[in-house]
């Protein structure tokens, strides 16, 4: 089937995955915002109790993203919908969706994602960080390890007792599975007066957990480095980064920051310059910093700072339908506004559900 044709002031269709995620009301409303031509937003999401349920123009519920049977629940949305536009929000569905994005484009629709390749090296942490080891580019230092003793090994290679090392699964999404190891803290603290979320965990309690585990984790264990949490949100062409914000992250809440500063930092730009080019990536793209160093890449947007006069969501799309020029969009670089504040707060919303 022929790539849909949308002419500038058509009805745009846009094919909305994980429409429950957590940027997803943003992503919506910002869309929703647009005021040159009308914005039809098609929603997808495992789980009928989201958000995109009640605010996107049609949903549909899909399997998960590992399921064998997601790209073909994707081709049968995009037949019956014809949207101009799929526009990926998660790591859970980016891998497939990279792989089959001829396949899906074949159906009939512009598919927003970055080629297989640079998307299995960002989301595999690993590899990400092998990738980048030798580099401009500061990753923390690393073990790749599947055993037990080569977790312990790693730890005290790394630093530990005498000084925190954190691990997760290389496969992860956001905090999930990301703990940090150290003796210097306190467990009654913990249970008495933090939130039950807590990362912290000894080297006993993770010997309680694996220590007989025959099934031992493939984890990534790292040192622990501290320093300012921002993130670079850059929309990108080819390897070549067309404009950059860049924001701090504050006050986390269940593994979620709920507060954002617009900054400005050459040194993290440069380093995102750099991340773009080597990895060849295309669309938004979302990196995030801990000081100097990289830490995570979605190859996918993410949580951003909308401002009225940056709708980053809407220029990505028109970059790829071709309705305006890489040029253009860095034009529109002069609308990032250091110093805006955006805070991530809970709502409700109310419905029947006979």
């Amino acid at each position: 089937m022929a790539l849909l044709q949308v002419c500038r002031m058509d009805e745009l269709r846009v094919l909305l995955t994980a429409a429950g995620c957590p940027g997803a009301a943003p992503v919506i409303r910002q869309l929703k915002q647009v005021d040159e031509r009308s914005v039809k937003i098609i929603g997808t999401d495992i789980d009928q109790y989201k958000i995109g349920a009640h605010w996107c123009d049609r949903f549909h519920l899909v399997p998960r993203g590992t399921s064998p049977e997601f790209i073909p629940r994707l081709l049968e949305i995009i037949e019956l919908e014809r949207p101009h536009v799929l526009f990926p929000q998660s790591s859970s569905e980016i891998i497939a969706i990279a792989s089959n994005s001829e396949l899906l484009e074949a159906a009939g629709t512009r598919v927003m994602v970055a080629s297989e390749r640079t998307v299995k090296i960002s989301e595999n942490k690993a590899e990400l960080y092998s990738f980048f080891e030798d580099s401009p580019v500061k990753v923390p230092e690393f073990r790749h390890i599947s055993s037990l003793e080569q977790f312990v090994s790693s730890s005290e290679e790394l630093g530990y007792p005498d000084n925190p090392v954190c691990f997760k699964p290389p496969f992860s999404k956001g905090s999930r599975g990301f703990r940090i190891l150290s003796e210097d803290v306190s467990r009654k603290e913990i249970i008495l007066k933090q939130r039950p979320f807590s990362y912290f965990i000894s080297m006993n309690e993770f010997m309680d957990v694996f220590g007989e585990d025959d099934d031992f984790p493939e984890l990534l264990v790292m040192e622990y480095v501290q320093g300012i949490d921002c993130t670079t949100d850059p929309l990108t062409r080819n390897g070549d980064v067309l404009l950059c914000p860049i924001k701090s992250r504050h006050n986390e809440r269940c593994g979620l920051p709920m507060k954002f500063i617009q900054v400005e930092s050459p040194e993290l730009l440069e380093s995102t310059r750099h991340i773009v080019k080597a990895l060849d990536l295309d669309w938004i793209v979302n990196a995030q910093f801990i000081g100097e160093y990289l830490i995570e890449l979605n190859p996918r947007i993410s949580t951003q700072i909308f401002a009225p006069a940056l709708n980053i969501p809407y220029l990505a799309i028109k970059l790829l339908l071709e309705e305006i020029t890489p040029d253009e969009v860095r034009d529109c670089s002069s609308k990032i506004k250091i110093g805006q504040t955006s805070v991530r707060y809970y709502n409700q919303i109310f419905f029947d559900d006979n």
